[in-house]
């Protein structure tokens, strides 16, 4: 009877603890399908209201972007010209109404004098006003809030300034309105804009200007743009709200009382869909669990092995770098101290500390997240070198270090050249083509020791010296080189010092008009005469200052400096360079300002110079503050314009006063066409543009020649004069004169 009943309840034993499993895990299932439910609807309430969101902001940029497609057209002084003084049809036409049509896709453009409705356009088509349609009710309200806003506007500038005179187009910018409004019954966006002049070569009248006024209907165009920008489905135009199956938002009329109408079009639904992909993978998952009840106590022998080899992974991973994927330091440390038991004379060790050129600049100027991808992709690389028993690691930030077994003096050239080739192949990150190059120290075991901490230390002093020769080349480390970096650190103490005790001084380089006689202005140029070193220069201790940070202080020294000492120098213009480290300040406008009201120098004379680095990448500080310097009235120059990313785009997005041709295309004229073509280039395009060129490193007669003869504005070079000090700059005031105005802007298809 034992025999046979104990089996049994050991059965017994067996599916009650596999039934209870199974109801555990039932019970879980259901609880996590009632909380899938209750998650999915969430995000997909989450998902509309982000949607809701996205498409008023889509609706409200929309009606922002109409300024920008009539600017172009209002601010103009040919536009004032063939309106406010005789309607030229024709040319409207041409220049707007079917301009907006072709390009923008406006459905219709008017003209809109004192009298009313003097131009009209339907479609791209010039009409007659008389049968044209024209919805008074909904755009002369529009109209008259333009016209009232531009006599206020008019108004205050004739109190603030009442004995200027007329004011200038820049001075008394287009009044612009927008607003979605029913035309004819029909949603539409409306848009009205003041026709002004643009640099006040044609006075504005003094009576109410044209207004320009543009009708885009909410039709399949206007949406069909949507659609490109926001990936919408299905979107459609309604006066009827969305019915259950689909999502929608009102229109936003300017008018809270016009009669509604609703954007919809078919939502996402992301928690819906995620919830019909899961219920299967649910219910699948419950059955499985079910027959595994069975066989839980295996599992957990299993678990129990894997809990082992995960520890074993985790110990690995304490060796990885978690972003490039290579040896992190800890490793590298570990690894290279191992390899340093084994060199001798015969079997050396190089060990390559590589360093990007220019990160500093991608994470600046694109985001670290780019930057992050970036080093990603440089570990790929490096983790695939073909060089052999050749171990990469990332040492930190940009930094990388390669040990790579080495037999002579060519091997190490070698590697250091494979190395710096496959770092500066291009990489697509986040839709853009990315190029770095790279700079390498380098350090030999046993030739420079055999302490790790030593070597690396060597390697990183030799980096600077890579850097110092022009980047992306390989140096190997010598004595000299831990002589110039305790050098470089005592520049760096003896700046400080310099600047608290006033050792710097300011020269300054005449800048001349086109003919080469004229002074025009001067460019401020900081100089440092160090007691115990002599003269040091510019290109040593400026770079110092910028990574050190003292470049702000400098800048501002200078700024402050050369104001007071070039107040009186009648209306000639002063230069200053700026550092883009300068503006990541945030006050940069206030500094300024305040060093413009401490030495009682003009804005209007002060010309701030900018490198293109600080434009690339669209940095949204540096834009606001480059704003803000040319509301107080300061010109911005684009300096070395052509030597580092010179782009249209920049021109375009923050149009600047002047641009300096670099010297290296100057000096190349009569060596090189193309430079000369591209000056040519240059000042065609910035004539058009109204920007005032400067050439800089003008030395010989035959540059001076082809320089006037391609119409360039201003030169600047030892031709003509070198740096002088204060003492020196009367005999070139002697030869100063007005600056000329601004040649005149015309209108130009790029």
């Amino acid at each position: 009877m034992p025999v046979a009943v104990a089996p049994r309840r050991r059965l017994r034993a067996g599916d009650g603890m596999i039934l209870a499993v199974a109801l555990v895990i039932l019970a879980a299932v259901i609880v996590m399908g009632a909380f899938s439910l209750v998650a999915a609807e969430r995000i997909d309430a989450t998902s509309r209201e982000r949607w809701n969101s996205l498409v008023l902001d889509a609706l409200q940029r929309r009606a922002a972007f109409l300024e920008r497609d009539l600017s172009s057209f209002a601010h103009w002084d040919e536009s004032v010209l063939r309106t406010a003084y005789f309607l030229d049809v024709d040319w409207v036409h041409e220049n707007f109404g079917k301009w907006l049509y072709h390009t923008q896709r406006h459905d219709r453009s008017y003209i809109v004098l004192e009298t009313g409705p003097a131009y009209a356009s339907i479609d791209g088509a010039a009409v007659d006003v008389a049968g044209a349609p024209f919805d008074t009710a909904a755009i002369m309200p529009l109209v008259e809030g333009v016209k009232a806003a531009f006599l206020d506007q008019t108004q205050a500038l004739k109190a603030t300034a009442p004995l200027a005179g007329e004011s200038r187009g820049r001075d008394n910018p287009p009044v612009f309105r927008a607003g979605y409004l029913r035309v004819e019954g029909r949603p539409a966006l409306i848009g009205a804009i003041s026709i002004t002049p643009d640099f006040g070569r044609v006075v504005s009248p003094t009576r109410v200007p044209p207004v320009a006024v543009t009708v885009l209907f909410l039709d399949a165009s206007f949406l069909g743009d949507l659609v490109g920008e926001l990936h919408m489905a299905s979107p459609s135009i309604s006066d009827e709200p969305p019915p259950p199956d689909r999502q929608g938002v009102r229109v936003p009329f300017h008018d809270p009382q016009t009669k509604p109408a609703w954007l919809s079009w078919k939502p996402e639904n992301p928690g819906r869909a995620l919830l019909s992909t899961l219920l299967p993978a649910l219910i699948g998952t419950a059955l499985l669990l079910l027959a595994v009840a069975a066989i839980v106590l295996w599992y957990a022998r299993r678990a129990t092995q894997e809990l082992a080899e995960s520890e074993k992974l985790a110990s690995r991973l304490a060796y990885t770098d978690p972003l490039c994927g290579l040896a992190n330091r800890t490793m590298l440390m570990r690894a290279l101290g191992e390899r340093l038991r084994q060199v001798d004379p015969g079997n050396r060790l190089a060990v390559l500390f590589l360093d990007l050129d220019g990160f500093k600049d991608i994470n600046d100027t694109l985001g670290h997240h780019v930057g992050d991808l970036l080093l990603t992709e440089i570990g790929n690389r490096l983790a695939r070198l073909p060089l052999k028993d050749a171990l990469a690691s990332r040492f930190g930030g940009d930094e990388f270090v390669i040990l790579v077994p080495v037999k002579s003096d060519e091997d190490i050239a070698a590697a250091g050249a494979v190395v710096l080739e496959v770092v500066r192949q291009p990489a697509e990150i986040a839709g853009q083509t990315l190029t770095v190059s790279g700079s390498i120290g380098c350090t030999v075991a046993p030739d420079h020791g055999v302490d790790a901490i030593e070597l690396i230390r060597l390697a990183d002093i030799a980096v600077y010296r890579a850097k110092a020769e022009g980047r992306a080349n390989v140096q190997i480390f010598a004595p000299r080189m831990e002589r110039e970096v305790m050098r470089r650190r005592d520049v760096e103490l003896d700046l400080q010092r310099a600047l608290a005790e006033g050792e710097l001084t300011i020269y300054y380089q005449p800048q001349f008009a086109v003919d080469g006689e004229v002074v025009i202005g001067f460019e401020a140029l900081v100089r440092w005469v160090q007691p115990s070193r002599g003269v040091i220069a510019p290109g040593e201790f400026i770079s110092i200052a910028e990574q050190t940070g003292l470049i702000t202080e400098l800048d501002m020294w200078v700024l402050r400096n050369a104001c007071a000492q070039a107040r009186d120098w009648g209306e000639l213009k002063l230069a200053v360079n700026l550092s883009p480290v300068d503006f990541r300040s945030g006050d940069l406008d206030m500094q300024v300002k305040r060093i413009l009201d401490e030495t009682g120098f003009p804005a209007e004379r002060l010309e701030i110079e900018i490198t293109e680095n600080l434009l690339f990448g669209n940095q949204p500080e540096a834009f606001a503050s480059l704003a803000a310097l040319r509301r107080m009235g300061i010109r911005i120059a684009l300096d070395d314009f052509g030597s580092g990313y010179s782009s249209l785009g920049y021109i375009r997005r923050f149009r600047v006063d002047t641009i300096n041709i670099d010297r290296s295309f100057t000096q190349n004229i009569g060596q090189s066409d193309d430079a000369a073509a591209i000056i040519d280039c240059v000042v065609r395009l910035a004539r058009a543009l109204a920007i005032t060129v400067t050439a800089e490193g003008v030395e010989t007669r035959e540059q001076l020649r082809y320089l006037q003869s391609v119409g360039c504005h201003h030169v600047q070079g030892y031709l003509l004069a070198g740096p002088v000090p204060l003492a020196s700059i009367d005999r070139y005031l002697e030869r100063a004169t007005f600056p000329s105005p601004p040649p005149k802007r015309s209108r130009v298809t790029i």
